[in-house]
């Protein structure tokens, strides 16, 4: 018989397992459970004892294997037999459809004058119009530059930039961000050629050709 209120702590360690699957009886149980009330290292141990119990429990408890669905099997085998069986009729079919040396004839005939009405009603493709970077196009006689900008240049930014060179954009953007500008006057060969280089020199210029 233990004593309640004397239960060493070491003894109370080794009596913990026994208290777990339910082995101590009486004074004994009772002063381990007094024990462990006042003492955390052993409240620790308890719980953890306690959840190696239940982890072996869920361990030595099989699961239910469900039963199979019969109904499902049933009706996947069946779609199953039913597209070999269509598989097998088909074939079957066109054997004897190409048995026949006239109904062979007849089927490469009829294939042919599709392909024949294909060809003749296809609409022609029409040859794909270029324009040059250099090209000018309806622009009056006189001396301009082709340019194109970076597109992180902002708006206000490539404003600013045609307004220090003195130049306007006479035509663009075209679809792949082409520029046309020209100097106050055009005909005048030495502007231009100040402004492009001045455009050449820029980090948000692209390219700059002229063009006359």
């Amino acid at each position: 018989m233990i004593a309640r209120e004397s239960l060493p702590h070491e003894h109370a360690m080794e009596m913990l397992p026994w208290f777990i699957n339910d082995s101590l009886l009486g004074d004994e149980r009772a002063a381990v459970l007094d024990h462990a009330q006042s003492c955390v290292m052993c409240r620790r141990e308890m719980k953890s004892l306690q959840d190696l119990r239940d982890s072996i429990n869920c361990l030595s408890n099989p699961l239910p294997i469900p039963e199979p669905d019969m109904r499902n099997i049933n009706a996947r085998i069946d779609r199953l037999i039913n597209r070999q069986n269509w598989a097998r009729r088909s074939m079957s079919w066109i054997g004897e459809f190409f048995a026949s040396p006239w109904r062979a004839a007849y089927v490469a005939q009829s294939m042919l004058l599709v392909v024949l009405a294909a060809a003749l009603l296809w609409p022609a493709t029409r040859d794909t119009e270029y324009t040059m970077l250099t090209q000018a196009s309806d622009l009056a006689d006189g001396y301009y530059v082709r340019v194109v900008f970076s597109p992180d240049l902002a708006h206000s930014d490539l404003k600013e930039l045609l307004d220090e060179l003195k130049l306007r954009i006479v035509a663009g953007p075209s679809n792949r961000g082409v520029y046309t500008l020209a100097t106050e006057n055009s005909i005048v060969i030495t502007e231009r050629d100040v402004a492009l280089a001045s455009l050449l020199k820029n980090r948000s210029v692209l390219f700059a050709q002229p063009v006359n």
